[in-house]
């Protein structure tokens, strides 16, 4: 949970202020585990035995981040288990915009600039 005030962010280790992951497979939802430095520290011990094509060590990380049931994820094409890793990473790596305070600074255009005069459309035109 995050209470924001004009000069501190103040954050919660119970509640992160980033919405979770999320993955479906055969309709239900999983999210993931709060992404702590232990849980990344859990999949890291990973991390060298599925790059070399353990497959074990591969499912071993995406139950640790989902909690995903192994029979669950047996049932699924090893690339799509692979893709989950990879998804996964990607979205932490490469967040979403993080609060609705910072999505409104990132809607607000720069003072004196119009948003139309940018395009590539109106560029064209003149």
């Amino acid at each position: 949970m995050v209470e924001e005030k004009k000069d501190k962010l103040i954050l919660s280790s119970r509640k992160s202020i980033h919405k979770p992951i999320e993955v479906e497979i055969d309709g239900k939802t999983y999210q993931n585990r709060p992404l702590s430095r232990t849980l990344f520290e859990e999949v890291k011990k990973h991390e060298k035995d599925a790059l070399a094509g353990d497959l074990d060590a591969l499912y071993k990380q995406v139950q640790i981040l989902y909690g995903v049931p192994i029979e669950v994820l047996n049932k699924l094409d090893i690339r799509d288990v692979s893709s989950m890793l990879e998804y996964t990473m990607t979205q932490i790596l490469n967040p979403p915009v993080k609060t609705d305070k910072e999505k409104a600074e990132k809607n607000v255009s720069e003072p004196g600039q119009d948003k139309s005069a940018s395009s590539p459309a109106s560029s064209r035109a003149n």
